[in-house]
């Protein structure tokens, strides 16, 4: 290993087992290399810089360019209007639009039990009846389960990003919303876009929000011998995820054993590979419920957000074991679906 403070190299002698978190080969907009050319006096910065502007020698930007499609994109979008730009100020380029998770169909407790279970039943019910992923899409968000903030546009991407009603609201105040293609190339007062060249002012501020969290690489086996290879486990958690593995580590003896309770489930990175994204989560969840000393695990844990309240419900309550019901009423016929459309995708 190597300091970056100092420069000083230590060698390791590994033990037992390495554990490589690098391999989704995630960037954070702080430390990341853009993907495109940028020419001297641009002023490129990252999301964190903002909140630093008025300290900044140099005067107010007329205008603000967000560049990225993602979460993060939508964040700085959410946090500009909120501080006060005008939204005419603000420049969006927005390589590919997103489906958007509806953050009120995620939250834990028996509160939004019947939000979210009611959510996920629906979800079920559209992997086991759509015709195509385009369906599957179209009956989640006619069930609010997903949104998208424009409404005139076919969406070509879904990351999990989870946004609220009112932050959707929000972003469809950004009119300047560019549909170009990526950016291959920033100079003074111009965007070099896949589908051509836009003016900007000369003192546009640009906002890079291009950095990967999950870069598209093949899923490998998590357990090789003294390598371990975290990955997802349950699709978009990657906390649970790596927690799952580590207990499947330290309780099971063979790595036959903990790769059949550790499949791999593949980042949707083209919309044809969501089926294949959940049925392999399916088949995760499957595996778990089998295993009573993991399903206890899981139950218990505080990353979990749901087990534990689908264990709580109280057995006179007809309507919430009705939506459970449902929900697992639905889970063969979805296996099935996604498996068909998996296979022609």
């Amino acid at each position: 290993f190597t300091s970056l403070l100092s420069g000083a190299e230590t060698m390791v002698d590994v033990r037992r087992k390495t554990v490589d978190a690098t391999y989704y080969g995630t960037s954070v907009p702080a430390t990341h290399r853009p993907r495109f050319a940028v020419a001297d006096l641009v002023r490129l910065v990252p999301p964190n810089a903002l909140p630093n502007l008025w300290m900044q020698p140099e005067p107010r930007p007329s205008t603000f360019v967000i560049l990225g499609a993602g979460k993060t994109a939508m964040d700085v979008g959410i946090w500009l209007l909120a501080s006060g730009a005008d939204p005419a100020s603000i420049h969006w380029v927005v390589p590919r639009d997103s489906w958007l998770l509806n953050r009120r169909k995620t939250q834990p407790g028996l509160e939004f039990f019947d939000d979210v279970f009611g959510g996920q039943a629906a979800q079920m019910q559209a992997f086991a009846e759509a015709e195509s992923v385009a369906d599957i899409f179209a009956r989640l968000e006619a069930a609010g389960v997903v949104m998208r903030i424009d409404p005139d546009v076919q969406p070509q991407m879904f990351h999990y990003a989870t946004m609220s009603e009112g932050e959707i609201v929000q972003l469809r105040r950004i009119d300047n919303v560019i549909r170009m293609g990526r950016v291959q190339a920033i100079e003074p007062g111009l965007l070099r876009l896949d589908g051509g060249d836009v003016a900007l002012p000369a003192d546009a501020l640009i906002i890079d929000c291009t950095a990967s969290a999950v870069e598209a690489r093949p899923t490998v086996p998590m357990f090789q011998g003294t390598l371990i290879t975290p990955q997802l486990v349950r699709v978009p958690q990657p906390a649970f995820s790596a927690a799952y593995v580590a207990f499947v580590e330290a309780h099971y003896a063979d790595d036959e054993t903990k790769n059949r309770l550790c499949a791999p489930v593949p980042f949707p990175h083209r919309m044809s590979d969501y089926p294949r994204t959940n049925l392999v989560n399916m088949m995760n969840q499957f595996q778990f419920t089998q295993d009573e000393k993991l399903s206890r695990w899981v139950r218990n844990s505080r990353l979990d957000g749901f087990a534990k309240v689908a264990a709580a419900i109280d057995p006179a309550d007809t309507e919430k074991l009705a939506l459970l019901g449902q929900l697992r009423g639905h889970a063969m016929g979805a296996m099935a679906n996604l498996q068909r459309l998996a296979a022609i995708q």
